[in-house]
């Protein structure tokens, strides 16, 4: 049986920061704000866009990145500086609603969930 780590510096908890959700475009290569837990991607059709996801600030903090009108011939191509599985560092969305979840564990960003969205 596996003994329970009790100790609190090793816990992280979930944190959805309160700014609101982002949208970024076609013209908005670059960094993806990490101000907010939630950011849309909005591409247009025939478009390839490249975005960095830095390091969270507080461990515990959530980040969703969602595809809204994908259609197979956009995509958003995310990469990502720091993640548990270093050879999953970059993350596609190139269809309709394609997400993920991640959670900031103080050291690296952690999947914890997705839909349709590959990494590599």
């Amino acid at each position: 049986m596996a003994v329970a780590n009790t100790t609190r510096e090793n816990h992280v908890f979930p944190l959805y920061l309160k700014g609101a959700a982002i949208t970024l475009t076609e013209s908005d290569d670059g960094a993806i704000p990490i101000t907010t837990s939630y950011v849309k991607f909005d591409i247009g059709s025939g478009s390839s866009n490249a975005f960095t996801l830095a390091n969270g600030d507080i461990p515990g903090q959530i980040m969703v990145l969602w595809a809204e009108d994908a259609d197979g011939t956009n995509l958003a191509a995310i990469t990502v500086a720091t993640t548990v599985f270093a050879e999953n560092d970059v993350i596609t969305l190139n269809a309709s609603n394609e997400n993920i979840t991640l959670i900031w564990n103080g050291e690296a960003w952690a999947p914890l969930g997705f839909s349709g969205a590959t990494s590599a």
